[in-house]
């Protein structure tokens, strides 16, 4: 049986064991020091939100517990979590872990936001004196001065033999007669007085040098070596530069995913004893992808590397996306749409061979699998351009807007400068997300397919005039920009002239709108339908025969579908019914 179809026991599985705590603490107490440090750290890990603060702080050794948290994921909770609640996940946090969040959360890209950075400072006060001097401690002298000159300027007076005391004209506060300061904003004056209190009495020599780095240093040079200090942290911690980052939509190199010759990543030490972390990153993806699936079988040790690698994967997207990693929604995008192209490029390296996708993974770098997932896209993406720019929609006044639902939606994914999914489940408000699988790719080529052919169907072989076709898109065009017309309405029309007795392509007189729906009521009722699908079976090539009949029947059925609306005895509005086109 696999790891993950195993029945946790209630003291690993965070919702009973929290469920347990309400209804039987003392129960609840034992079975979580039962385990060893580790376990509670995998169970802490499993556990989301406000249920990591309420294990970690169940354990008797919650210090310890808190700072096992690899920085990247005590950040996490401390984002999902709020700045309103985490200050007793910030009270019991090592140094390295408080750096990397106020590396991630005080910066907007590669500017110093000092309005973010003081946001937790109230928590800090509050986790006590000592946790405020451990910060000031552990903070790069450049970032203190460009958060002090944020809150106050400085004035430094020296008495000399001649003057006792001190101009009226020197700022009101000072700790020592030398160094005066005018705070910026009142309203956090007593906030920032209490660090610099404690910054005095138990750090002098960082005090003194602090104050004078603001007199003598300037703000650009002070930012241009605090942005160096902290992205040397990120790189650290797996968060790479923006450059670094792109290459996971570079284009792929030679003989890079020839897994079948690779040796495991964990023989060669890749990466060795990696702290255990979460599957939030993984969670993004459905359950039906094959990264999720094939990780949670796994063993401990190769899942742990893997999830290693993943937060990699993560932070690479944060960076090359531009979210903004204090925003745990937008980092959750980011992330989805980086491993979605490490799923896609998994699925299509491994093929339809199950057993492979572990093999894959196990040899092949994730980065690597990441370019393969976004030349797929790619391809897809130049394709949808070539349609447009050099294709049969080349030259029509609204482009892919001719197209009908669902192939405009498709094809407007794919030509967006990151293509897009199209997924009609998503709802009303979005319509597009990441590419996540190749069952994605396959209906988006699918669709490309039939836009790229519905030009030949249309033009080639029911021969409608493409000239009259452009015009008529530019004159709905300037009457009613906002509702384009549809190749639909076109075949349509086209097809109502026909019953008519006219071989001509344009919109209709309005004099002629009802009999002409009567007319193509009456010729779909009788032989068209049989007529123009035969026509489509009679092609010489069986795909292009199949491709035509496909696109011919759901144009009929859509007609049959509007035309079974109309009653003819009512007194019908062209504009409002919409399928049939008539002249202004």
């Amino acid at each position: 049986m696999t790891r993950q179809h195993q029945t946790p026991a209630p003291a690993t599985d965070p919702q009973a064991l929290l469920a347990l705590e309400k209804t039987d603490p003392r129960r609840a107490e034992a079975l979580w020091h039962g385990l060893s440090r580790d376990q509670r750290l995998r169970v802490v890990l499993a556990a989301r939100g406000a249920d990591r603060e309420r294990l970690i702080t169940l354990a008797a050794d919650s210090r310890e517990l808190t700072r096992a948290l690899p920085p990247d994921e005590f950040a996490g909770s401390v984002l999902a979590m709020g700045a309103d609640q985490a200050g007793e996940l910030l009270a019991l946090s090592s140094d390295e872990q408080l750096t990397y969040l106020l590396d991630l959360t005080g910066w907007v890209k590669e500017r110093f936001a000092p309005t973010r950075y003081q946001a937790w400072l109230p928590l800090l006060l509050q986790a006590g004196h000592e946790r405020v001097r451990r910060w000031l401690a552990s903070t790069d002298l450049e970032v203190l001065a460009l958060l002090f000159a944020h809150w106050f300027e400085v004035v430094k007076y020296l008495p000399s033999s001649d003057e006792q005391e001190p101009p009226d004209d020197l700022p009101s506060f000072t700790l020592d007669g030398v160094y005066y300061l005018r705070f910026r904003d009142e309203k956090i004056s007593s906030l920032v007085a209490q660090v610099l209190v404690i910054l005095k009495s138990e750090l002098p020599d960082l005090f003194s040098r602090v104050l004078e780095t603001m007199i003598w240093e300037s703000p650009a040079q002070l930012s241009e070596y605090a942005s160096r200090w902290r992205s040397g942290r990120l790189a650290d911690h797996g968060f790479p530069s923006r450059l670094e980052a792109l290459e996971l939509w570079a284009a792929p190199s030679e003989g890079e995913v020839d897994w079948a010759a690779m040796e495991p990543k964990l023989t060669q030490g890749f990466p060795e004893n990696p702290t255990p972390r979460s599957d939030q990153f993984l969670e993004t993806l459905g359950a039906d992808c094959t990264l999720p699936r094939v990780t949670g079988e796994m063993s401990q040790a190769e899942a742990d590397a893997l999830r290693f690698e993943l937060v990699y994967i993560a932070n690479a997207a944060v960076v090359a996306l531009d979210a903004d990693p204090a925003n745990p929604d937008q980092v959750r995008r980011a992330a989805r749409e980086g491993l979605g192209l490490v799923n896609l490029g998994l699925e299509i390296v491994a093929g339809t061979d199950r057993g492979a996708a572990g093999q894959v993974l196990r040899r092949v770098g994730l980065a690597a699998l990441a370019r393969q997932g976004a030349a797929a896209v790619r391809r897809l993406n130049q394709r949808a351009w070539r349609l447009l720019k050099e294709g049969w929609l080349a030259g029509l006044p609204t482009g892919l807007h001719l197209l009908d639902d669902p192939l405009d939606h498709w094809l407007a994914g794919l030509v967006f400068p990151r293509p897009r999914c199209y997924d009609p489940g998503l709802g009303q408000t979005r319509q597009y997300r990441p590419f996540l699988s190749t069952a994605d790719l396959k209906r988006a080529e699918a669709a490309l397919a039939e836009a790229e052919y519905l030009g030949r169907l249309v033009f080639d072989l029911m021969g409608l005039d493409r000239l009259a076709v452009a015009e008529m898109l530019a004159a709905r065009a300037v009457q009613d920009e906002a509702n384009p017309v549809k190749l639909g309405q076109v075949i349509a029309t086209w097809l109502a002239a026909r019953a008519l007795g006219r071989n001509e392509t344009g919109p209709l007189p309005a004099a002629d709108f009802k009999p002409a729906v009567a007319a193509l009521q009456q010729a779909l009722a009788g032989t068209l339908r049989r007529e123009l699908l035969e026509s489509c079976a009679a092609l010489e090539d069986p795909q292009e025969a199949e491709m035509a009949g496909r696109l011919m029947n759901r144009v009929i059925q859509n007609m049959e579908l509007d035309l079974g609306r109309l009653d003819l005895e009512a007194d019908l509005d062209p504009e409002l019914v919409g399928l049939i086109l008539v002249q202004p």
